[in-house]
């Protein structure tokens, strides 16, 4: 089985979104804590059938904020993110799409929160920040 890579320009799409899923705030937003890292690796293994799905999810992200800003996604302001987001989640996009904008938006959203709150042993959630933000300790886990 091959290596499943997107583009710099996908993968700055991803970090983005995701942030704007969830925002850097005192400790970290969904990117800093590998949330494009652990789905990468989801879409290399057992999420493996989604990868044209996401591969074209996040050309329609950036599509959409070309169509409406001139910019790729990654260099808007979070307030145009979240409202070319808000706009994909709610079918309401300017530009085609070969697959459902809300579905992929709903995959995306549900997969960022797995890598911001998964145990970071499965490559998100890196340096358990997220359990370090709310008081969580594994069996046996020190910080």
């Amino acid at each position: 089985m091959s290596t499943f890579t997107i583009t710099e320009l996908q993968l700055s799409t991803l970090r983005a979104a995701a942030d704007r899923i969830i925002p850097p705030d005192e400790t970290c937003g969904a990117a800093e804590a590998g949330a494009a890292e652990f789905i990468l690796r989801l879409l290399n293994a057992e999420l493996s059938g989604e990868q044209a799905t996401y591969l074209e999810g996040l050309d329609g992200i950036d599509r959409e904020a070309q169509a409406r800003y001139g910019r790729a996604f990654a260099s808007l302001a979070p307030t145009e993110q979240d409202d070319v987001l808000k706009d994909i989640g709610g079918d309401h996009v300017k530009t085609a799409w070969t697959i459902s904008p809300r579905n992929f938006f709903q995959m995306l959203v549900e997969h960022v929160l797995e890598g911001f709150y998964a145990d970071p042993g499965n490559g998100g959630n890196r340096d358990a920040a997220s359990w370090k933000m709310i008081g969580y300790r594994a069996e046996g886990g020190t910080w």
